[in-house]
């Protein structure tokens, strides 16, 4: 199969050396406090626990600043930037493997891979007598949560990747072929059953904090979601429905949370809700590493921001104009129009220094990011005000603590509703697949459907999940030609002028990075991996 752009990039996985004293900054631009504390000695329970906030983060930095969007909504056709930014590239699909969005998230993942297997590998023998062997396994569990992630992410974006389990090993030998993508989901499913064994059982309730790490749960959510996309729809449909049972995840504003909103979802102080399954978690009160960049990214104007540059992305026109029914609550947390009111937002009065904050903004025309008429409003928190929001890095390009989400319990309905229906084609009328899919119908304020078909699932994952990373990867999950028709019907323009892709490649992935192509000119090669 080709890929959306011909491939002619390279691979070093040099990050995998993150984890050793004379690694070299070739392999990944994550600073060295990023690898693991493997050297110490864990003593209790609470210091291995925080053993792995790494993963959670510091690892995920370069992917979060900017390429996340880049290689994902925004080639998706849900957000728009115009040719001269670095994000406008994705908008035409003139983008090559020399981009740094293709490097900064193949590098993150497996910079996410090589810190796994620094705890998967050494832990065992960095503990004390006094750690529990529960919280042992546990944060083995969670290393394997992140690689099974971490694969996951590779897998869809790349195809064939190299499966890397030791460290030392490809220090020793970076020239090594990619495994087929067969193997590779068995890999990811292998990592998540010993995540699913081993990882603590929760049940995520108001105390916030204690929700941040993943839990047995949080690896049986994603199992399902990578049978989902194998098509192994009794799998999926079982661990879906398994944790639906447990009622460990909540929607915010659902039947159990009826007081709460999808709007909640939004704010910094609601990190780690009860409907969080899994997200890469910021601190906007530490280094350049820390922070979520997406306000600054995301918001139409400066007065919204702690720096000096905004709107970056805009929403594109495709979603501004055919993905939201009338009425739905979502439209308005994913993107703003004129005269949208947001009671929760602060914005400086004027662009002076020090100048008044206002709570409560209104959207302009005139305020319009590149030119679409609206601007992006997930991930959008405006100034610095606390409680409301959490604290902010204005020297560090104005980075916040606002969690990313990576799964919700949203999708887990949806997953479950697909799985049930069990096809890319028909419908359904079956109780549980409908209960599942009517839930985030009815949190959105939009009609419920007595029967539904793959495209109901399909477009309602769109406007649920729209401006989070995904819709790029359920076009990827479609025949390619109806991808392709999809993909080419899109306005890719702004609201002035329409633009339209043409789509010559056969499928929808990425070229492996140039510089990586040239320190292992074997990554093209494909050869069946030995499973330990």
């Amino acid at each position: 199969m080709k890929n959306i752009i011909k491939r002619s990039g390279v691979f070093s996985l040099a990050v995998l050396m993150l984890v050793s004293s004379s690694c070299s900054q070739d392999f990944l631009d994550v600073p060295a406090e990023a690898a693991p504390t493997i050297g110490n000695y864990y003593d209790s329970d609470v210091k291995l626990d925080n053993a792995a906030n790494g993963l959670y983060g510091l690892v995920w930095f370069n992917m979060n600043k900017s390429a996340f969007y880049g290689i994902t909504d925004v080639i998706s056709g849900n957000m728009y930037a115009d040719v001269y930014n670095d994000f406008g590239k994705f908008t035409d699909l003139s983008f090559t493997n020399s981009q740094a969005f293709v490097s900064d998230a193949w590098r993150s993942c497996f910079g996410a891979v090589a810190n796994s297997n620094a705890y998967i590998n050494s832990l065992p023998n960095s503990v004390g007598p006094n750690v529990s062997k529960v919280a042992l396994n546990n944060a083995l569990g969670e290393a394997h949560f992140i690689r099974a992630f971490s694969y996951f992410f590779l897998v869809r974006l790349w195809g064939n990747v190299p499966i890397i389990e030791d460290n030392s090993d490809y220090s020793l030998n970076f020239v090594i072929p990619s495994n087929p993508t067969e193997d590779v989901y068995k890999f990811i499913e292998n990592d998540l059953k010993f995540a699913i064994e081993n990882l603590r059982t929760k049940n995520r309730g108001s105390d916030y904090a204690a929700n941040a790490h993943v839990s047995s749960g949080s690896a049986k959510a994603l199992l399902a979601k990578v049978y989902l996309y194998q098509k192994k729809y009794d799998l999926a449909r079982a661990l879906a429905q398994e944790v639906i049972n447990s009622g460990e995840f909540k929607l915010l504003g659902g039947d159990a949370l009826p007081t709460k909103s999808f709007a909640d979802l939004w704010l910094q102080k609601n990190n780690n809700n009860e409907e969080s399954i899994f997200s890469w978690q910021w601190n906007g009160a530490g280094t350049y590493f820390d922070g979520n960049f997406s306000n600054t990214l995301f918001a139409p104007e400066n007065r919204l921001v702690e720096t000096t540059y905004s709107g970056q992305i805009a929403p594109s026109q495709d979603l501004i104009h055919n993905v939201y029914e009338q009425n739905d609550k979502r439209r308005i947390e994913t993107f703003m129009l004129p005269g949208d009111y947001y009671p929760n937002l602060t914005y400086a009065e004027t662009l002076e220094v020090n100048a008044k904050l206002i709570l409560g903004y209104t959207f302009d025309i005139k305020y319009e990011a590149q030119k679409s008429g609206a601007g992006l409003k997930k991930y959008v928190i405006g100034k610095e005000n606390l409680p409301i929001t959490g604290p902010f890095n204005p020297q560090f390009n104005g980075e916040s603590s606002m969690n990313s989400y990576m799964m919700r319990y949203a999708e887990l309905l949806l997953i479950h509703a697909e799985a049930v229906l069990g096809s890319q084609s028909g419908s359904t009328t079956n109780p549980a697949a409908l209960a599942s899919f009517n839930a985030v119908r009815r949190r959105a304020g939009v009609p419920e459907k007595a029967s539904i078909s793959f495209d109901d699932i399909f477009k309602e994952r769109r406007a649920e999940l729209a401006c989070e990373g995904d819709y790029y990867f359920d076009l990827g999950r479609l025949p390619f030609a109806k991808a392709k028709a999809i993909l080419e019907a899109q306005n890719r323009g702004n609201r002035e002028v329409e633009k339209h892709i043409t789509i010559s490649a056969t499928n929808l992935l990425l070229p492996y990075p140039a510089d990586d192509l040239i320190k292992n000119p074997k990554l093209k090669e494909v050869v069946p991996y030995t499973f330990k």
